[in-house]
């Protein structure tokens, strides 16, 4: 930006500035990058497609998608899926329509476009030193319970937090259990925003998880974590902080920082599930060109987030942003699990304003249970339940609408 080199994660923080130019900028960079490694994102894909479909018929499938739902051992069907798609896209999308045209007003803007989708109206970062990002994050784990921030503040005398940005760092962020010392590390690359704030909490959310299940079942084998839990306790972690991010945003800003979290909630019930429905096409479809794919991305794409934008003249640039997931390349059939765990972590939230202590120690209880329950047994012990059925994605909905209502004008949502 502004003739200097930048690691992604900075450029990608601009995304969320107040100026409409600056994030306009960002965004043709980001997909500038992405052009550059298309055409090699494009052959590891296609031979990875082959590779996978083969795969699943030496194996007596018929395709990718059927032989990864048994490999995963997954408690719910390839049909449940398809379910879970069409039902968000029933009961989500036109809530999140709803909400988009108030950013719009908030923005001021005419027409909505790619670069409005993702701005957070916060008038500065959360935080300028990685060390003042610690200090507070300690101090939200604090309050919410002792234990939290007990284990963070080992892992940071330890060395087991590793989030600045510096020239060369991978991209991402991610918790990592460490069987053998019984310790929990947590990467990322993080500049200055919203979004490193949250993603540091979301993988303390991980860690708490790891700490408990060491201390209470002893060291697991990496295979026996189950994403649809592990992404229950770190989604979890992000809401029960919910009431504390006045540690890092004024009076003034603390209802839009609340709000945008809410505002990540929403996402998370539809980006990762069309992400899903993306693979699904891709392995029952391996015959695909390159050209397909990226036109199926961008179909996708405007079915769910991207529906109340306006992407015309987008079109080429966001049906190749497939480039920039990660999951897609290296673990694939890993998104559904964001979004399904994500309703868990709403009756989580749903729970804690009724009863904060009760939903703290149910937090805490299931994140400690046998790993070897069903995964309905384990969101039961955590105070919620394992159900992404059209009712509780209507309900968990209305929950979050009404929800995010309290942080902005009651007017502005029709």
């Amino acid at each position: 930006m502004g003739g200097e080199e930048k690691p992604l994660p900075f450029v990608e923080s601009q995304l969320d500035n107040l100026d409409r130019a600056v994030r306009k900028k960002a965004y043709l960079l980001i997909r500038s990058a992405y052009r550059q490694i298309k055409p090699d994102m494009d052959a590891i894909m296609d031979e990875l497609v082959q590779l996978r479909h083969q795969i699943a018929l030496n194996a007596g499938f018929e395709n990718y998608c059927d032989y990864i739902f048994v490999t995963k051992n997954r408690e719910y069907s390839v049909q449940d899926c398809y379910d879970f798609h069409e039902n968000v896209e029933k009961h989500i999308i036109p809530a999140w329509n709803r909400l988009a045209d108030v950013f719009k007003s908030k923005l001021s803007v005419d027409t909505y476009r790619p670069w409005d989708n993702t701005a957070k109206l916060l008038k500065n970062p959360p935080y300028t030193e990685v060390s003042t990002l610690m200090d507070g994050v300690g101090e939200m784990l604090g309050k919410t319970d002792p234990y939290f921030a007990d284990r963070f503040d080992y892992m940071r005398e330890h060395g087991l937090l590793d989030l600045g940005d510096r020239k060369g760092k991978s991209p991402g962020g991610f918790c990592i259990d460490l069987p053998v010392s019984g310790n929990n590390f947590v990467f990322a690359n993080m500049s200055p925003s919203f979004f490193s704030l949250i993603a540091l909490i979301h993988e303390m959310g991980h860690a708490v998880n790891g700490y408990l299940q060491f201390s209470e079942q002893g060291p697991l084998e990496e295979y026996q974590w189950r994403a649809e839990i592990a992404e229950l306790y770190s989604h979890g972690m992000e809401l029960l902080l919910l009431d504390k991010l006045n540690q890092f945003y004024s009076e003034e800003e603390f209802k839009n920082a609340q709000r945008e979290e809410l505002r990540r909630a929403f996402t998370m019930l539809f980006g990762p599930l069309s992400g899903d429905l993306f693979q699904h096409w891709m392995y029952t479809n391996p015959k695909h060109t390159p050209k397909e794919r990226d036109e199926k991305f961008f179909e996708i794409s405007k079915r769910y987030g991207l529906n109340p934008v306006d992407t015309s003249g987008f079109e080429e640039e966001i049906g190749m942003s497939w480039v920039g997931t990660l999951h897609f390349i290296q673990y694939p059939f890993y998104t559904i699990e964001y979004s399904i765990s994500m309703l868990g972590a709403l009756q989580l939230l749903e729970n804690y304003q009724k009863d904060p202590e009760l939903a703290v120690e149910s937090f805490k209880k299931g994140a400690s249970v046998d790993y070897n329950q069903s995964i309905a047994a384990i969101y039961k012990e955590t105070g919620v339940s394992f159900d992404f059925s059209e009712p509780t994605v209507k309900q968990m909905g209305e929950f979050l609408e009404k929800s995010f209502k309290t942080f902005i004008n009651e007017a502005e949502v029709k």
